[in-house]
């Protein structure tokens, strides 16, 4: 039967005409979506009151399915959402929440727009432009309907009220053959018919934007493993687009095949399925054995890969191969390892007693493509590691697993369609795939294995079935591509150092259930911002958030009774962090850089003497004070540490713009430097001791040394009749300012420093560091105005220092400065520096 030449070839047209959908649920503007909040969604199709899943009424309509799953994406956050209706229905309502990314550019991501999918992917993705999803080239009949999750629609709103419109089309048939298993659809001129694609909105309707991924052809079994039956319609969902020399299909049973092709152009329209009824009817089954020859010698396209048939398994002498040689063969046994200039392989068919590829084509680095057959089931160790020319791998279904390291370092393979017979994938099995984009894992498999994807620099999206239960130590390490990924809730174990070096990595949910973090396992995520821990965790591993420097804030579950060394430290927390009040034990210089650690436990903590190492204040309850000061490993911590009821918010400090400010001390502090009008502002540059700027900062221009080389002074020097501390006359925050304004002291100094915390912060544009005082609640500013030397401005943004009026009575040249961009360290200067001036006043 021809396509094209009689009339079998009828269109069911799914999609309806679009309407206007009046918003009942919600607006996004006027509803804000809350992180974590549960959120129900209506679904419809095509704007109006009807959608689709699944076909009923023979096959004129189609509805949602109870338990049907969407994926609804939200300002760069993707989630999955369930059907809560019981049966099947024209509009259905989805419930989930989103878990909106902290940080992100509303902007970027479509402000308030609501994307929907169907069906639910762990690996589509949203820009807030476009959606990106994989139609697969996989799919299982079912009578009268779509293979479920393949017809893709798409929606986009402002409100909760999605409106569903078709993305794909495709083609049903019915047949007369009894014991066909499965039907191969695809163009004949090469079109991708499927695959992962990006989808937009134009005019209104959804439309293939861009297709990353293509795939050629489409393989539709019968449902259950079995047979198709006779007269009953079956759907094949396809990409919409033009075959411009019509399609083929091809019909198999267990041992018999039959193809039919059409003529002339054919296209896919969206949401409309050309009809074949009795596609079959005309057609001739042939034996699948009728092709290759079952005698005689094997034709190799490759003269390396004969080479090596030949040497091993030319068992009569004649420098052939035959079929017969070829079938006694029941192990390759590493069979390309030494040959490593095989370019093809195709003649692995004729070896039907080979079942694992254990080392084969190791090292084979110009081998581009191949084809493994049916007999093959098991990979083997290391079967392609090393193929770095190696673009395309078609793998049989009924493959169980995929070995050892197979596709290591096969760095140009940029997709992989892996069997949903497999199983388990072995540790390394697509480490070094840096071109591999993305990877769907059949639903069999329940553990990712060690080094899995170990630096797949290009992985953008990862589907974990849902029966995962642990995923192996650096199985996803330095994959720097991987934006998100969806964890199952199955899910039990995650390993060392999985997640670290994702540094495209936004967010993560851990699930319920997890119950072990492997050390460093986040470490070097640098845009991870988001985290949710499970209550189910006892421990933060080692290194767990190392240089996760976009991560503003965690909470830490209540249960949680260690966190382990430098698990927290460089992290983007400045501020503060609390800690559950289970916490037992804390390991080495944990927290980095965080000014406050809360520790709200009444029962002893035990710590490591480094702890708390770049840590500024320790807040624990009153009672605990006493204890901690005579604990085991806590010396060097006890001067940190504060009461808990005294902690404060940054925002409830209050931050001086003028005037004398109590900052805890002995003495009051102005809000700006001399020669400022407010904090912001550098102030004016002088040399210890005088009380005029200058043009020119050298020893040659020094008031206080006589011969102006900075090795004798007339007024400040130590001996008989020098001095050490400034006279009034001589302090310029006297003369300037007068009143009880000075310069303050070296100790002085010292005192605010150890009274107060100090961040960097950043005002107007300038850096500097910000002080406060939790006793008062006041705050200061203090910009890093750098220091003038000759005629120069030194390290200006990235140093901030002001004189004391003491002199560095070790050694006279110099006077006692303070550097406070490292936290207010005591620091002796050349006299002839011009550095700002911060007044105190009694």
């Amino acid at each position: 039967m021809k396509i094209g030449t009689d009339m079998k070839y009828n269109y069911l047209i799914l999609a309806l005409a679009a309407a206007a959908l009046c918003s009942c649920s919600g607006n996004l503007v006027e509803t804000p979506v809350n992180d974590g909040e549960i959120i129900t969604i209506r679904a419809y199709q095509e704007g109006a009151t009807e959608t689709r899943t699944t076909l009923i009424d023979g096959g004129t309509q189609v509805y949602w399915e109870p338990s049907d799953e969407i994926k609804v994406f939200f300002r760069g956050s993707g989630s999955r959402f369930v059907s809560q209706n019981t049966e099947k229905t024209d509009i259905a309502e989805f419930s989930g929440t989103l878990n909106v990314v902290v940080g992100v550019n509303e902007g970027a991501y479509g402000s308030n727009t609501l994307w929907g999918l169907y069906p639910y992917r762990a690996d589509a993705a949203s820009d807030g432009e476009s959606v990106t999803t994989t139609l697969p080239t996989e799919q299982t009949g079912r009578v009268g309907s779509f293979a479920k999750g393949t017809n893709i629609t798409l929606a986009k709103s402002n409100s909760f009220d999605l409106a569903f419109y078709n993305v794909t089309g495709g083609i049903r048939f019915s047949l007369t053959q009894e014991g066909v298993k499965e039907v191969v659809f695809q163009g004949q001129n090469d079109e991708d018919i499927a695959g992962k694609v990006k989808l937009a909105f134009a005019n209104g309707v959804p439309a293939v934007q861009e297709i990353i991924d293509g795939q050629k052809c489409i393989t539709l079994t019968a449902p259950d493993g079995g047979t198709f039956e006779t007269g009953k319609w079956y759907y094949i969902v396809a990409l919409p687009g033009t075959l411009s020399n019509g399609f083929k299909m091809t019909f198999n049973t267990e041992t018999q095949y039959a193809t039919l092709t059409s003529s002339g152009s054919k296209t896919i329209k969206r949401g409309i399925f050309g009809s074949l009824a009795d596609a079959d009817e005309d057609l001739i089954y042939k034996d699948k054995g009728d092709e290759p020859p079952v005698t005689g010698n094997i034709v190799f396209a490759d003269p390396a890969a004969k080479y090596a048939c030949v040497t091993k398994y030319d068992t009569d002498g004649d420098g052939e191969v035959s079929i017969e040689e070829a079938e006694a063969v029941t192990s390759f046994d590493g069979l390309f390892t030494n040959w490593k200039g095989v370019v093809s392989f195709d003649e692995i068919r004729f070896f039907k007693n080979v079942h694992s590829l254990d080392w084969v084509f190791y090292g084979c680095d110009k081998l581009v493509s191949i084809t493994i057959p049916e007999n093959i089931t098991d990979l083997g160790t290391n079967a392609f590691n090393g193929c770095s020319s190696l673009t395309s791998v078609v793998l049989p279904l009924g493959i169980s697993a995929i070995g050892n390291y197979s596709f290591q370092n096969c760095s140009l393979l940029r997709s992989i369609d892996i069997p949903a017979s497999v199983t388990s994938v072995g540790p390394g099995a697509f480490s070094g795939c840096s071109s591999l984009t993305s990877v769907v894992l059949p639903s069999g498999v329940t553990d990712i294995a060690n080094y899995a994807f170990q630096n797949c620099s290009m992985l953008s999206s990862v589907g974990l079935p849902s029966g995962v239960t642990s995923v192996g130590s650096y199985a996803f390490k330095g994959c720097s591509s991987l934006g998100s990924i969806d964890l199952p809730s199955n899910l039990k174990t995650i390993g060392q150092y999985t997640f670290s070096g994702c540094s495209s990595l936004t967010q993560i949910v851990i699930p319920d259930g997890v119950t072990s973090l492997g050390g460093g396992v986040f470490s070097g995520c640098k845009s991870l911002a988001s985290v949710i821990l499970p209550s189910s965790i006892t421990s933060i591993p080692d290194s767990c958030f190392e240089n996760c420097v976009a991560m503003t804030s965690i909470s830490i579950p209540e249960g949680v009774t260690s966190i382990e060394s430098r698990a927290f430290s460089a992290v983007g927390i400045k501020w503060n962090l609390e800690l559950p009040s289970s916490i037992s034990s804390l390991g080495s210089k944990c927290f980095g850089s965080i000014i406050c650690v809360i520790l709200p436990s009444t029962s002893p903590v035990a710590i490591q003497s480094d702890t708390f190492y770049g840590v500024q204040r320790i807040f624990v309850p009153s009672s605990m004070i006493d204890m901690y000061e005579i604990m085991t490993n806590w010396d060097n911590s006890t001067s940190k540490l504060r009461a808990i009821d005294s902690f404060k918010e940054k925002d409830e400090f209050v931050l001086a713009t003028s005037g004398a400010v109590d900052m805890g001390t002995s003495v009051k502090w102005a809000a700006y430097n001399v020669g400022a009008t407010k904090p912001e502002e550098y102030g004016d540059y002088y040399a210890w001791g005088e009380i005029e700027t200058k043009s020119t900062y050298t020893w040659s221009t020094y008031l206080d040394s006589p011969s102006r080389d900075g090795k004798s002074f007339s007024t400040y020097y130590v001996g008989e009749g020098g001095m050490t501390t400034l006279n009034p006359e001589d302090d310029v925050a006297h003369v300037k300012w007068g009143g009880s304004w000075r310069m303050p002291t070296n100790e002085e100094w010292e005192e605010l420093a150890r009274v107060c915390v100090w961040e960097w912060m950043n005002s107007d544009g300038k850096n500097g560091s910000i002080l406060y005082c939790f006793e008062t609640g006041n705050s200061i500013y203090l910009p890093l105005a750098g220091v003038m030397n000759n005629t120069n401005l030194n390290d200006e943004g990235m140093m901030g220092s002001c004189w004391t009026s003491s002199l560095e009575t070790g050694n006279p040249s110099k006077a006692r400065g303070v550097n406070f961009n490292s936290g207010g360290g005591s620091w002796a200067f050349n006299r002839y520096l011009g550095l700002t001036i911060r007044p105190v006043c009694d």
